[in-house]
C-alpha cells in the first residue's frame, strides 16, 4: 500500500522535473549562444527573437496538452499544461521587457509612434495581455475562488493563441498567405494551432450530437 502510494508521487516530481528543464532550455540556450557572441550584430534583437519564438512554441505544447488528454493512458499529460502555460508568459514576458525596456529604454513617445506605424504591435500586445490574465488567475486557490467561471475566463488562451500566431506572421520577413519568404516559423506554428483548434471543435460538435 505505501509502495503504491509513493510511486504516483515520485512519477509526479519527476515529471515536474522534466517540464522545468524544458522550460529553462531555450532561456540556457539564449543565454550561452549571448556569451559566445553569436548574435554579435543585435544581440538585443536576436534575444527578443528568441524569447518570442519560445513564447508561442511553449503556448502551442500547453494548448496541445489538452486533446493529448482525451486518451485515457494519456491523461497524465494534463498536469503539464498550467507549468507549460506559465513558461509560455514568462517568454512573454521576457519578450516584451526586452523590446520595451531594452530596446526601447522605456521611451514611450517612441512606443507611441512605433505602434502607430507597426500594426503587428497590437496583435502582440493583445496576446500578450491575454496570456498575463491567464497566468494572473492560474494559481489553484483563485480557481478555486472562481469556480465555472474560471474555465470561460481560459478559453480567451486561444484567442491569445490566434492573436501571437498573426503577431509572428506579420513579423516574419514574407509573405504567409502567398509562402513566399521566411515563413516557416508561423506556418509551422499555424499547423499546429489549427489541429489543436480543430481537434476542439470536433470534439463540441460529436458532443452536441450525441
Amino acid at each position: 500500500m505505501a509502495q503504491g502510494l509513493i510511486y504516483p508521487t515520485r512519477a509526479k516530481r519527476w515529471q515536474s522535473v522534466i517540464v522545468h528543464v524544458l522550460g529553462l532550455i531555450p532561456l540556457l540556450v539564449l543565454g550561452i549562444n549571448l556569451a559566445r557572441g553569436m548574435y554579435w550584430v543585435n544581440p538585443v534583437q536576436a534575444a527578443i527573437q528568441r524569447s518570442g519564438d519560445a513564447a508561442v512554441l511553449f503556448l502551442l505544447a500547453s494548448l496541445t496538452c489538452t486533446p493529448l488528454t482525451w486518451k485515457r493512458d494519456w491523461a497524465w499529460i494534463g498536469r503539464w499544461r498550467r507549468p507549460l502555460g506559465l513558461f509560455a508568459f514568462g517568454y512573454a514576458l521576457l519578450h516584451v521587457s526586452l523590446y520595451a525596456g531594452v530596446d526601447y529604454g522605456l521611451n514611450w513617445a517612441w512606443l507611441s509612434a512605433e505602434f502607430g506605424e507597426k500594426p503587428y504591435l497590437w496583435f502582440g500586445a493583445g496576446a500578450f495581455l491575454i496570456l498575463f490574465l491567464m497566468a494572473l488567475s492560474s494559481p489553484r486557490w483563485i480557481q478555486r475562488r472562481l469556480g465555472k467561471t474560471w474555465k470561460h475566463l481560459h478559453r480567451w488562451v486561444y484567442l491569445g493563441a490566434l492573436l501571437a500566431l498573426v503577431h509572428l506572421g506579420l513579423v516574419v520577413k514574407g509573405d504567409p498567405l502567398q509562402l513566399r519568404g521566411d515563413i516557416w516559423k508561423p506556418l509551422l506554428i499555424g499547423v499546429g494551432m489549427g489541429v489543436v483548434l480543430g481537434a476542439r471543435l470536433l470534439r463540441g460538435v460529436i458532443r452536441k450530437l450525441q
